[in-house]
Formats: C-alpha cells, structure tokens, sequence
C-alpha cells in the first residue's frame, strides 16, 4: 500500500497513540532493532511513518491503546493518504461501494470488480456508477478488506468509513448530522417496537434524507428485516449511498425505496416519518415555505401515524414577525395533531454550532385526552445529554399515551402541557412554556438532587482522603526557606538565552479562521488560550497536513508566549498543539540549566514586558527579561514549585466539589425541591 504520500508522526505523536509517556518512545527506539527507523526531514524533528509505527505496535502489543483502536488508525492513516492524492468525495464512494459489492458477494472481491459489479447490480441501484469512477481500483479488494479486519464486518466498515468523511476530505457529507442524544430522543419518540404491525413490518419515511445517516440512525436495537424505508433524495450518487447504507444496516435489498421528489404521497404509507427541513442560511431562510413543509407531511399522516421533524427555530417556536408566517403556525396548531414543541439547545447539529433548532412532534388522530393542548419543552439553555434525551422523550410518550391528566402524579419533568388558547396564536409569540430555565435541568436536579450531592459528596471524600494520603505520604509542606546571601541574580534577556541555545524559539503559524474549529485533533494555542486558558479551539489533522504541512507541533513542555495584546505565558503539559501567530513557543534545551516549570514561573514575574504608550513599534519578545539563576538554584526552584503544583491540584479538586455541592444545595432549597434531615451530621 505504499505509493502514495504517507502521514508522519512525532515521537509525542506516537507516545499519544500509544498512551505511554514521551521518553518511552525513545526507550523503543534505543531498545528494539525493529523499531520504525526516522524518515529524513529538514526539520531537525524525528518523524516516523505513521503506518510502520501502527503496524509494529500492533505487532509487539507495546503500549496501552487497545488494538482496535490501533486498526482504525492504520485504516485511516493509509485511506487520508489516498484521499489526498485522489480526492475525498470519490475515495470514499468507491470505497462504500466496494464494501457494499463485498457484502453482496459474501466473499472477498475479485479484481475485475466491473464486471462482478455489473451481475449483482445491473440497475445501478447501489454501486455501479461509483465503481466505474473509482479512485485506484486495482487496490480496492485490499483496502476492503484492511477496513473489514479493523471493524469485523462490512457493516461497522462502512459506518467507520462514513463516519470520518471530513478526515477523509469530504465535509459536507455530515453537515447536518444530529449529536447521538437527539438521536436517542429522536429514536424514542418514534418508538419503532411498539408500532410493528401484525404482520411484523414497519414502514420509516425521509422526504428531506440527505445521505440517510437519519434513517440509519433509528435502526440500533431493532430487527432490520421488519423495517421498510422510503427516502427522497434527487441526487443519483446520494441516492445509491442511502441505498448502501441501509442495505449493509441489515436491510433487505427491496425494503428500500428511494425516490427523487422531496414528498410524494408515497410517504402517506409511512408508519413514522423522521426528518429535517433542508438547512438555509439565516439571510435566505423563508419561515412560511418551513412550515408549509410541515404542513405537507401532516397532509400526508394516515391515523395513528407520527412524524418528528427538526427545522430551524426561528420559524417553529420563536416569536413571529410575519403576518403569513403567523398565521401558518397558527393554523398548524389548531389543526388538533402537533403533539409536542421542544426548543433544543445549542449545538444540535455539530457542524452548525450556531443554527437553533427545534423538533415537532405530529400524530393523526391523537387520543382525545390531548384534545386542544400541546406539550411545550424549552432546552434552550441545557446540555442535552443521552439521560435528558431519554427524560424528555419518557414526558412525551407519557403525553401521548393518556393525555392531560391533572393532579395525579404524572407531572412532566421537562415542559409543560399548554392550552393552546393560552399561546396567542395570532400575535405569532414565542412557543415556550411559562416556566423559566432550562427544562431539562429542572428535571435532573429537582427530581435526583439528592442522588447528585451523593454522588458529589461521595467524589468530595475521596478527594479528602487522596490529600490526607498524599500529606502521610510526603508530610508537611516546608520549603525550608532561609536567607541567601550574595547578589541578586543578573538579568538575562530571552534573546540572549536563545543565542546561548538554552531555550529555541517555535514560530507561531497564520492559521485561517475557518480552520480552527471546536472540535478537532490538534489543539490550537494563541493569544487567547495563553491569556485565558479556559478558551478551546482545534484543529482538524487532515487541514493541518495538506494546508499547513510545514506546521511544528509542541512537545510537552514547551512554553507558548505573546505580547499582544498584553504579554503572557502559558506552559504546554501535554503538547501536541498548534501554535497559533502573533503567539510564539519558547522549547527550554536539555543541559541548559532551566526546566519549563522554572521557565514559565520567571516568565510570569518577567520584566520589560510592556511598551511605553508613544512607542512606535510593539514590545519584541527579544526584549524581555527574566532573572538568570544559577543550575542549583533553578533545581531547588522547580522542586518548591513541583510540590505547590501539586498540593494546589488537590486542593482545587476538593474546590471544585464544594462549589458544585453549593449550587445543588442553594436551588434545591430555593425551587422549594431540597431539604435536609436533622441529626444525621453534627
């Protein structure tokens, strides 16, 4: 599989993947003749080819990493290496469709794969288009079956495969994917088992599928030969993905139904019907034309029958300024089938961190015990985590199943049941219930608080007894500091400690904003993060090798600085990070008399750090000072400041705690949901 431009890795790199310490990879590399021999590289770093390293941790089982987890990274580090060369989109479908031909056959593919291809799917159905335009054929049948080792069967192949399409250089294909806690909502309000049909089928509908991972997603925990699919999806190749996708979830070849019109009255057959309206940018977004979507599924709901759909919540609970638009969501309303209206939290869907969403929850015919209310859920402001999904989801099925029913115990957790005369209809106001907060913390903390601050006095003593054995341990702190004689230490410029070659300098890289993202392989350290260390940025590995491919990585250790807009340092534990220009990184050398610890330590007191008001030019790092101790003096130091750090973590730890009982305590006593027992504590 060589032939192409391979990934590369760091000692810290692979130290990473391995999850051993840093200096164990230079043990491996002393100690073992087989140990992956450097790639030559005018960087003055050691670099090791990425495969070769996979391969022989595999081999000699050396490291922590389970070796799963090892498989899938050799997978992909030799798949990024053909994407790159030949292009993410098409990699990816001629693989999925290999893995869909290799799941067909049974067996390992032939090298003739068109001609194979060709018998079982002379239609064109699931793979032969994306064959034919194959990115290195000859090399398929191998790479299928490298992914099947790692994954076991073509099935979890094809997930993994799918599932790092923007590693592979394919981000599209997932943006609009859910996070797995709406799926599990999503999931629970279809509540597929309990919808099965006599005869043992069910029939799931998508008029907006997108590459189907929606559809997909609802198939866990069922049995696939029950299950029929109609989907609407006008592009060809993403018609055949959704075909494949199903079909290697276990799902019969003529159980799956894809069509080109976006909502035909194929979908009146349809049992559950999950989807999301197609994604437009704010300034393009028409609200009326959303929820007459929403309309034209409800048109097409046979009695009984349930449709979820998630849409922007700028037209499907936010307060209205259109009088169309109004009077659309009105009419919706007061038709008598919207069972349930949540407003979701942020970051639903993960590559649009910034779209607020919503999910309606429709069914044809509901009990009469509904009749002229709606459920309403505000999570605006919660985290929605699989638990909250699956307390949400238990509110709305609850409703659905008997209705309004006042006083007897059965009170929503998460939202409210609103008289539908109550909302304003006509004044288009904002579908939310009257109480305020986040639902799905109101539901978690009044209902298991006292199971919480269990939970956080429990942590709160093993923190205590971690302390008490750390100081029986080490005893109590004393520095024995005493008077020193002598001068003060001269000063020292940064500059001049690096033309002595104590310390090397990093540069810092220009990085594109569309580059750094939330998430990510590499963390990004700039002028933020140094001045306000809880700021997480990241960098995707991918973007980093092919646009930034003469980018260093930190080692743990280094010491990232800037001066703008106000100076500051901040040490770099764990390393492997992207510095981020105007920021710069400071690397202490072996044998130089400084540890980073010492460094970072004198940097924070440093002198020359700022620039007088009419200065021309900004402060230049080459000017900074910092006092220049002795060797002894540096080790007595970083020892002092060793055991603070230390003693401080453990500290902050039980802090940390406290202040989260705090807060458990003070708004349970004050929603009226907490008390305590006298004389169980004195």
């Amino acid at each position: 599989m060589s032939g192409v431009n391979e990934e590369y890795m760091s000692s810290a790199e692979v130290a990473r993947l391995a999850q051993v310490a840093r200096p164990v990879v230079t043990t491996w590399r002393r100690r073992h003749q087989d140990f992956p021999v450097p790639v030559p590289n005018g960087g003055g770093q050691l670099l090791y080819s990425a495969n070769s390293v996979l391969n022989w941790l595999l081999a000699t089982g050396l490291g922590n990493t389970e070796p799963e987890t090892l498989r899938a990274e050799r997978d992909m580090n030799t798949l990024t290496a053909y994407a790159r060369k030949h292009g993410g989109r098409r990699m990816l479908l001629s693989l999925s469709a290999a893995l869909a031909l290799r799941h067909l056959a049974g067996r390992a593919l032939p090298a003739d794969l068109l001609s194979f291809a060709h018998r079982l799917d002379p239609d064109d159905e699931f793979l032969l288009s994306d064959l034919r335009e194959a990115a290195v054929p000859a090399v398929l049948p191998q790479l299928v079956e490298q992914l099947i080792e790692g994954a076991y069967d073509p099935s979890r192949a094809h997930q993994f495969l799918l599932g790092n399409a923007a590693r592979l250089g394919w981000p599209e294909l997932n943006a609009h994917a859910l996070t797995a806690s709406l799926i599990t909502l999503i999931r629970m309000i279809a509540d597929l088992p309990g919808r099965l049909h006599p005869a043992g089928h069910l029939t799931i509908g998508d008029p907006w599928a997108g590459p189907g991972d929606l559809l997909a997603a609802l198939l866990p925990g069922q049995e696939p030969e029950t299950l029929r699919f109609t989907a609407a999806q006008p592009d060809l190749t993403l018609a055949r993905l959704i075909r494949r996708r199903l079909l290697l979830s276990g799902v019969p070849e003529f159980a799956v139904d894809v069509v080109p019109d976006e909502l035909n009255d194929e979908f009146a057959e349809a049992d559950v019907i999950v989807t999301r309206l197609p994604y437009q940018p704010a300034e393009l977004r028409d609200t009326v034309e959303d929820l007459s979507k929403i309309g034209d599924i409800a048109d097409r709901l046979g009695p009984g029958r349930t449709a979820i759909v998630v849409g922007p919540a700028a037209g499907l609970v936010d307060t209205l300024r259109d009088t169309d638009a109004i009077a659309k969501r009105a009419e919706l309303l007061t038709q008598g089938f919207v069972e349930a209206v949540v407003r979701l939290p942020g970051g639903v869907f993960p590559a649009r961190p910034g779209h607020p969403a919503a999910l309606w929850v429709l069914t044809r015919d509901p009990i009469r015990a509904t009749e002229g209310r709606v459920f309403l859920a505000d999570l605006s402001s919660a985290d929605l985590d699989e638990r909250g999904a699956r307390t949400v989801a238990e509110d709305i099925l609850l409703w659905r199943a008997e209705g309004f029913r006042p006083g007897d115990g059965h009170e929503s957790r998460t939202g409210q049941v609103v008289p539908l005369t109550a909302l304003d209809l006509r004044r288009g106001t904002a579908l939310r219930p009257s109480a305020s907060g986040s639902a799905i913390v109101r539901a978690r903390q009044a209902a298991d608080r006292p199971a919480l601050i269990g939970e956080a006095e429990r942590r709160l003593t093993e923190a205590e007894q971690e302390a008490i054995s750390y100081g029986v341990k080490h005893g109590p702190l004393t520095t024995r500091a005493a008077q020193r004689d002598g001068a003060r230490p001269k000063a020292i410029f940064l500059g001049a400690l690096r033309a002595a070659r104590r310390v090397r300098q990093l540069p810092g890289h220009r990085l594109s904003p569309s580059h750094v993202t939330p998430r990510g392989h590499y963390r990004v350290l700039g002028p933020a993060e140094v001045l306000a260390p809880s700021s997480k940025r990241w960098i995707d590995r991918l973007i980093l090798n092919t646009e930034y491919p003469h980018a260093l990585l930190t080692e743990p250790g280094d010491i990232v600085v800037t001066s703008a807009p106000r100076f500051g340092a901040l040490l770099d534990e764990s390393g492997l990070s992207v510095i981020e220009f105007p920021a710069r990184g400071l690397r202490v050398v072996p044998g130089s008399g400084l540890t980073p610890r010492v460094l970072k330590a004198l940097l924070d007191i440093a002198d020359n750090t700022t620039r007088s008001p009419s200065a021309v030019r900004p402060q230049r790092l080459h000017d900074v000072t910092i006092p220049d101790l002795s060797g002894d003096e540096v080790a007595r130091l970083d020892d002092v400041l060793r055991r603070l750090d230390e003693r401080e973590r453990l500290l902050r730890q039980q802090s940390d705690l406290l202040t989260e009982l705090r807060g458990l305590a003070v708004t349970g006593f004050a929603d009226g949901t907490l008390t305590t027992l006298y004389g169980t504590d004195s």
